[in-house]
């Protein structure tokens, strides 16, 4: 019987205090969620010692990787210059069908550009957007926003695009039945 765990490869090296709030994350998501494996991806020398520093952690995977796609760069030329940084790493199992997902804290255009490189795009499809669900005042409804980043250039095709991603994550991850597609302008 195939197994219905979910393997989250964890981008350890990326966002503030890596890799020890990213391991500590880690831990967390590997003891409380029944149904998850996390694969921590980045410097196994690091990642090790934040490790040893939580010595009733559940075991969790490590695959090396070597650097970071650091804030400052411009993320396709880095992620060309960095072909074995920890994002393109653990794109890389996804790809492979090692992971069934990546979560970075690091550098989010780095994410996308090493998610199109290495995944590409789904049919019709033309940008691929950031998504984050916003909690409401309501404990039962909350609210899905595309594109949250990375993107500077929406043109209309695109905006419907995205409005046709998210109709379809709301309906069939968030299980809203008729989903409402609003635009918001930010500047």
């Amino acid at each position: 019987m195939a197994s219905t765990r979910a393997r989250i490869a964890l981008d350890a090296m990326g966002g503030d205090d890596a890799p020890a709030a990213i391991v500590a994350g880690a831990i967390l998501a590997q003891t409380e969620l029944a149904d998850v494996d996390v694969i921590l991806v980045g410097d196994p020398a690091q990642i090790q010692a934040c490790l040893d520093r939580h010595p009733n952690a559940p075991k969790i995977e490590v695959v090396p990787a070597e650097g970071t796609i650091e804030m400052h760069e411009e993320p396709l030329g880095a992620l060309r210059r960095k072909p074995k940084a920890s994002i393109n790493v653990s794109m890389q199992l996804v790809k492979d069908g090692k992971a069934d997902a990546v979560v970075s804290a690091g550098h989010s255009g780095a994410a996308m550009a090493a998610a199109l490189l290495r995944l590409g795009r789904l049919r019709g499809i033309d940008r691929p957007a950031i998504a984050a669900v916003f909690p409401t005042n309501r404990a039962d409804k909350s609210v899905l926003i595309l594109d949250v980043g990375a993107n500077v250039d929406c043109r209309p095709k695109y905006l419907e695009q995205f409005a046709v991603m998210g109709s379809i994550y709301s309906q069939y991850v968030l299980g809203v039945e008729s989903p409402k597609v609003g635009l918001l302008n930010i500047g």
